[in-house]
C-alpha cells in the first residue's frame, strides 16, 4: 500500500507538473508584468506624494515666515501710531509674544548700526545696508552669524520713526528655528528635507548630517556618494541648473545601491528652495506588500490592478491625513488651528442664510497660570476648555485654537446672543484637571456678522477689537462690537487719512480766547486754541487732539500753531504795537526729546517775537509722567525767555508741592472750581491755592467763568486774571484786534 501510495502521488506529482510549469511561468510572467507595472504605478505616487509634500513644507514655511512678518508690521505699526516713547516700553510691550513667534530678541538700532536689543546688549557699527532699513516691506536677511553667538541666524527688520528719528526694528530668529517646519514625517523619518538658496548653500539640514556652515548641497552629495557618473552629474547639475532658473522638478538617482526620489519647490523667499528627499528603501515595505497582492492573485490581474489601485489611494489618503493633520489640526486641542478656521470659514460665511456670529475668546491670566502650575499642566488645561467650549457651541459652529490661550468660533444662531454667552461662561468658569478644580474668568469678544462681509481677516480683527475692550474691567466678560465702536474706527481711520492733507491745505485755524486782568477787567493775555474746519465742518479737538497724541501727529500740529501764534504777534506788534501775551499748548509728547525747545526758538526767532509773550502751556498730566524729566525740561524752557503755564491744574494730578520744582510763571484753575452749583464750598481750596503761588510768586487764571457772580467770586479771591464766556468767547484773529483799538493801553 505504501508503495502504491507513493506510487499514485508521485504520478499526481508528475501529472500537475505539466500544469505548474506552464502555470508557473505564467506566473512568472504574470508577476513581472505586475511587478513593472506596480513599480511604475509606485514610482509615479512617489513622485506625486514627495511633491506634494515639498509644496505642503513651502506652504508651512511661507505662512510661519508671513506670521512672523505681519508681527513685526504690528510692532512697527504700534510704533508709528506713537503708542511707545522709547526702545525699554517696546521691548516690555512685546516680550511675551516674541516666544510665540519663535524670535530670540529684538533690536533696535540707528542708521549706523548703534543700538540696544530687547535682552540687554548693545550694538555698535552693526552693518545696516539698505535692504535692512525699509519703511514699505518687512525684509527678511538671509542667514548670517550672529554677532552675540556663534549661532546661524535670520533677521526681520522694518525701519520706523521713534521720536522724530529714523530707526529700524530687527528681530532675530535663530535659523534652526525654521527646522521644526521642516521636520516633516516623510516615510517614518527615513526622509527628510533641505533649506537651501539657488546657490545651493545649505540654510537647514533635517537629516542632521551637515555640521558645518556654508555647505554646498551639490558638492555635498557629490563628495558623500562618490558621484563619478556622468548621468548622475548631469542629474546632479540640472537640478542645480533649474534652481537658478527658479524652476520646480522631481527625479529619482541612484546613489550607493540605494536610490533617492527628491523634489525641489522654490519657497518664494530669498530665493530659497525646499529639497525633499526619500530614500527608495524607507518604501521596502511598502513595494514588498505590493509585491505580495500581486504574487497571490496574479491570475486575476484586473482585480491585482483594481487592488493596487484601492491601495495606492487609501496610501494617499493616508499620507495626505497627516499632511492634513500638520498643517490644519492643534496638537493640543485637537481643534482646528488658525489655517483651518480661515480657510472653513470663508467657506461657512455662504453656507448659511442666518444670523452668524463670531466670538474670540482668551483665559484671564492665563501667563500666571504657567507659572504656576506649568506648561504641561496648562496644556491639559487649554485641551479640556476646548472641549467644553465646543461642546457648548450651538450646533452649527467652527471652533479653533488660534494661538496661545485664545479661541475662535463662528456659528448661526437666530435667538438671543446673551444665551449662548452665559452658557460659555458657565460651562468653562471651572474646569477640572488633573483632580485640580481651576477656575477660569474669561473675555469675550463678539461681532455680529453682516451680509457684506466676505474678508474672514477683518471680520476676526473686529471681534479681536472688542475683546480688548473687556480687559482692565471688572463687570463684564463680553463685548459686543457696536456701531459706535464702528464708527469709532471709521472716524479714526478718515482723520487719519485726512490729517496730513489737512496740515498742507491749512484746514487749522487758530481762535483766541482773551484774559482778562481782575483789577481793571482790561484785556492782557489771550490763549490760542485751534479748529478743524474740514468740508464746512467745524471738527472739536476733543474729537482729534486724543488721536493726534497717539499717532504723534500732534508733534507737527503744535509746532503749526506755535509758528501761527508767532505770525499773529508779529502783525500786531506791527501794526498796534501790541505785546499781548499768548499761551500755547505744548503736549507732553514733544518731552521725549528736551532738545525740541530748540525748534520753537527758531521759529520765535523768524517773526522776531519777544518770547517772554510765549506763554507754553503744560498740561498737569504731564507731571506725573515717570519717564520725562519735567523739571530739566521746564528750566530749559526758562532759560530760553519762554514763559510757562500748568494748565488744568487741581483735575486730581498733581501736587502743590510740584510747584517748588517747577519754574511755573501761571497757574491755570480749572473751571470746575468756579463752578456755579458748589462755588461757596470750593472757596477754602481756591484761597489756599492762591496763598501758595502768591508765596511763590506765580500768576493765576481762572478758567470758565460765565457769570457776574463767579467773576466777581474771583475777583474778591485776588487772583491775577480771568477766562470764560461772561467776559469772551474764544474769538478770531480780526476779532480780538478790536480790543487794541478800544484800548490799546490794556496791553502790557
Amino acid at each position: 500500500m505504501k508503495e502504491k501510495y507513493n506510487y499514485i502521488n508521485l504520478k499526481k506529482y508528475k501529472l500537475s507538473l505539466k500544469w505548474i510549469l506552464p502555470i508557473f511561468i505564467i506566473i512568472l510572467i504574470l508577476s513581472f508584468i505586475g511587478f513593472r507595472y506596480i513599480k511604475t504605478l509606485t514610482y509615479k505616487n512617489i513622485y506625486t506624494t514627495i511633491s506634494e509634500l515639498g509644496k505642503q513644507t513651502v506652504a508651512q514655511l511661507n505662512i510661519a515666515i508671513n506670521e512672523q512678518k505681519k508681527f513685526v508690521e504690528t510692532m512697527v505699526d504700534s510704533i508709528n501710531r506713537g503708542y511707545f516713547k522709547s526702545e525699554s516700553e517696546i521691548f516690555d510691550n512685546f516680550a511675551d509674544d516674541l516666544e510665540n513667534y519663535h524670535f530670540t530678541r529684538l533690536a533696535i538700532l540707528d542708521k549706523n548700526g548703534n543700538g540696544i536689543t530687547s535682552d540687554g546688549h548693545t550694538v555698535t557699527d552693526y552693518p545696516i545696508t539698505d535692504e535692512f532699513f525699509n519703511f514699505n516691506n518687512v525684509y527678511l536677511s538671509e542667514n548670517r552669524k550672529s554677532t552675540i553667538s556663534n549661532d546661524q541666524i535670520n533677521i526681520y527688520s522694518k525701519a520706523f520713526y521713534l521720536n522724530g528719528e529714523e530707526r529700524v526694528l530687527f528681530a532675530t530668529i535663530y535659523t534652526e528655528k525654521y527646522k521644526e517646519i521642516l521636520l516633516r514625517r516623510l516615510y517614518n523619518g527615513l526622509g527628510g528635507t533641505y533649506l537651501i538658496n539657488n546657490d545651493g548653500m545649505v540654510l537647514i539640514d533635517s537629516f542632521d548630517v551637515i555640521k558645518e556652515n556654508n555647505v554646498n548641497l551639490y558638492d555635498f552629495i557629490i563628495n558623500k556618494y562618490n558621484v563619478t557618473n556622468d548621468n548622475k552629474l548631469t542629474e546632479i547639475n540640472d537640478m542645480k541648473e533649474n534652481i537658478r532658473n527658479k524652476n520646480t522638478g522631481t527625479f529619482d538617482i541612484s546613489l550607493n545601491n540605494d536610490t533617492y526620489f527628491v523634489h525641489y519647490e522654490n519657497v518664494g523667499i530669498n530665493n530659497w528652495y525646499v529639497i525633499s528627499i526619500v530614500p527608495a528603501s524607507a518604501m521596502a515595505e511598502e513595494l514588498n506588500q505590493f509585491i505580495a497582492i500581486s504574487l497571490g492573485v496574479c491570475i486575476f490581474i484586473n482585480c491585482i490592478v483594481i487592488g493596487i489601485c484601492v491601495y495606492i489611494d487609501i496610501s494617499n489618503q493616508m499620507k495626505n491625513r497627516k499632511l492634513y493633520k500638520a498643517a490644519y489640526i492643534d496638537p493640543i486641542t485637537s481643534l482646528g488651528n488658525e489655517n483651518y478656521f480661515k480657510e472653513n470659514s470663508n467657506v461657512f460665511l455662504n453656507s448659511l442664510k442666518g444670523n452668524k456670529y463670531i466670538l474670540t475668546i482668551d483665559i484671564n491670566k492665563f501667563k500666571v497660570m504657567n507659572s504656576l502650575y506649568g506648561y504641561d499642566f496648562c496644556n491639559k488645561l487649554l485641551n479640556a476648555f476646548g472641549e467644553k467650549l465646543e461642546k457648548n457651541m450651538p450646533k452649527n459652529n467652527i471652533t479653533c485654537r488660534m494661538y496661545s490661550d485664545v479661541f475662535a468660533t463662528i456659528f448661526e444662531y437666530n435667538k438671543d446672543i446673551e444665551q449662548v454667552l452665559e452658557k460659555v461662561n458657565n460651562a468653562v468658569s471651572t474646569i477640572d484637571v488633573d483632580n485640580i478644580k481651576i477656575h477660569l474668568s474669561i473675555s469675550i469678544g463678539v461681532y455680529k456678522i453682516k451680509k457684506e462681509d466676505k474678508d474672514i481677516n477683518k471680520i476676526l480683527d473686529k471681534s479681536y477689537i472688542a475683546r480688548k475692550q473687556i480687559k482692565g474691567t471688572y463687570n463684564s466678560y463680553y463685548y459686543m462690537f457696536d456701531q459706535a465702536l464702528e464708527n469709532l474706527l471709521l472716524k479714526e481711520e478718515n482723520i487719519e487719512t485726512s490729517m496730513e492733507e489737512a496740515l498742507k491745505n491749512r484746514e487749522f485755524k487758530i481762535i483766541y480766547q482773551p484774559k482778562f486782568s481782575t483789577s481793571n477787567e482790561k484785556i492782557i493775555g489771550a490763549e490760542s486754541l485751534v479748529r478743524w474746519y474740514r468740508n464746512d465742518t467745524i471738527i472739536m479737538p476733543d474729537n482729534f487732539i486724543p488721536l493726534f497724541e497717539k499717532n504723534k501727529f500732534i508733534l507737527k500740529l503744535d509746532l503749526y500753531i506755535f509758528e501761527q501764534v508767532c505770525k499773529d504777534l508779529a502783525y500786531w506788534k506791527e501794526k498796534f504795537n501790541a505785546n499781548l501775551r499768548v499761551s500755547v499748548n505744548v503736549s507732553k509728547e514733544h518731552f521725549v526729546d528736551e532738545n525740541f525747545i530748540d525748534e520753537y526758538v527758531e521759529i520765535a526767532n523768524k517773526y522776531n517775537v519777544d518770547r517772554k509773550n510765549l506763554e507754553l502751556e503744560l498740561t498737569e498730566s504731564a507731571t506725573i509722567d515717570k519717564s520725562i524729566d519735567l523739571v530739566k525740561i521746564a528750566n530749559k524752557i526758562k532759560s530760553y525767555g519762554f514763559s510757562i503755564s500748568l494748565d488744568d491744574f487741581g483735575t486730581g494730578y498733581s501736587s502743590l508741592a510740584m510747584l517748588q520744582e517747577l519754574p511755573i510763571d501761571v497757574i491755570k484753575i480749572d473751571k470746575i472750581f468756579v463752578d456755579k452749583a458748589d462755588l461757596n464750598s470750593k472757596k477754602n481750596m481756591i484761597n489756599y491755592i492762591v496763598l501758595i503761588a502768591k508765596q511763590l510768586g506765580t500768576e493765576i487764571v481762572v478758567e470758565g467763568v460765565e457769570t457776574k457772580e463767579q467773576a466777581d467770586f474771583i475777583k474778591a479771591l485776588k487772583c491775577d486774571m480771568i477766562q470764560g464766556y461772561y467776559y469772551s468767547k474764544p474769538i478770531e484773529k480780526e476779532s480780538i484786534e478790536k480790543y487794541f483799538i478800544k484800548d490799546d493801553k490794556a496791553l502790557i
